[in-house]
């Protein structure tokens, strides 16, 4: 008989199909809840970086004459996901090329005017990236209007809003109260003020993570029977800007294609969304379905996993919310406004 040292031990057949077993219930247990939890890690870390981000922007307008800010743009001129955030610079006025550049009204229609000069005036206007979309005022006063084309001797104005083109900015103005430059042979100056500008190296989000804009937006919500004006950057392609003045208010958001430049009149706070990438392509509002089994179909804001960022347009401060996923009752949310429910809270908490 061999000594008890000498004795091999070991596990049984049945013994290692028990530990099997139990390995394997608790990786169907665990190991889901140890995915979600690294997937909520990376987007909370993603969004802190945003915040910062913004709050670095916002300081960096204090105290400035011209609006600045940052800008979001996305992966492609289809695409819904942002990964990269640039600082934003809003260019200096353009006053023309010489000291003496003035412009005359050689024509108008309804709701336009259109202001033309000699083509030494205006032509290096062009080059000097005068576009749609872009504001120009008159004589060092009045209201500033939006230009609507731009061509080498001539530029095509409206009022920035009313008469049918959306909210105004300058509340009260219609075409019938607003002292529109005298016609020729009257000349005028002018100052025109252009889109914001991308500046410096951008930030780019890791982890698979973006900012989910065609759920993104600005503005209240429904409250009872009163409508919200909640409105979603759901235009494909577009680079969406916040400009700051030098307050830190939130002064105006900009919206651009390559096609067109919206100044959009700030109408609440500016909510972005921080989710990950696979969702943010493709689950647009007609394939918004919660998937139980399959978390990277469905929208951003219907998970756990992302987060809201709000940024008060009275005082530019920028707050983070995870997106309430679900009721206290465990039902699911039904559309993005209740999803934004504790960033919402937060802002009311801090009298946003």
């Amino acid at each position: 008989m061999k000594p008890p040292s000498m004795l091999r031990r070991g596990a049984s057949l049945s013994e290692l199909l028990v530990v099997v077993a139990i390995m394997g219930t608790v990786a169907v247990t665990v190991l889901p809840n140890v995915v979600g939890t690294l997937e909520a890690r990376r987007s909370r870390e993603a969004t802190r970086t945003v915040v910062s981000f913004v709050g670095k922007a916002n300081a960096r307008a204090l105290g400035r004459r011209e609006w600045s800010g940052f800008v979001v743009a996305p992966t492609g001129s289809t695409a819904y996901a942002a990964l990269d955030l640039h600082l934003a610079e809003q260019p200096i006025a353009y006053r023309g090329d010489t000291v003496d550049a003035a412009l005359t009204m050689s024509g108008s229609t309804t709701h336009t005017r259109t202001m033309s000069g000699t083509s030494e005036q205006l032509t290096a206007s062009g080059t000097a990236g005068v576009a749609a979309g872009d504001l120009i005022r008159f004589d060092g006063r009045g209201p500033q209007f939006e230009i609507t084309a731009a061509m080498a001797t001539q530029v095509t104005f409206r009022l920035r809003g009313g008469e049918g083109f959306g909210a105004a900015e300058d509340a009260g103005l219609t075409r019938h109260n607003t002292p529109w430059p005298a016609p020729a042979p009257a000349t005028h100056t002018f100052e025109i003020l252009r889109k914001p500008m991308p500046s410096g190296s951008p930030l780019t989000l890791a982890d698979g993570r973006c900012i989910d804009l065609f759920w993104s937006g600005f503005g209240p919500p429904q409250v009872g029977a009163v409508a919200g004006t909640y409105r979603r950057f759901t235009t494909a392609g577009a680079s969406v800007a916040a400009l700051f003045d030098g307050t830190g208010r939130l002064r105006q958001i900009v919206e651009t294609t390559p096609a067109a430049t919206a100044r959009l009149t700030v109408t609440g706070p500016l909510f972005l969304l921080v989710g990950r990438a696979i969702r943010a392509e493709g689950n647009v509002a007609a394939a918004a379905t919660y998937n139980a089994t399959d978390d990277s179909s469905g929208a951003n804001w219907q998970y756990h996993d992302s987060f809201w960022i709000a940024i008060d347009p009275e005082t530019g401060i920028v707050k983070s919310a995870e997106c309430m996923a679900r009721r206290s009752d465990g039902t699911l949310v039904t559309d993005v406004i209740e999803s934004q429910a504790l960033i919402r809270q937060q802002l009311l908490a801090d009298g946003g």
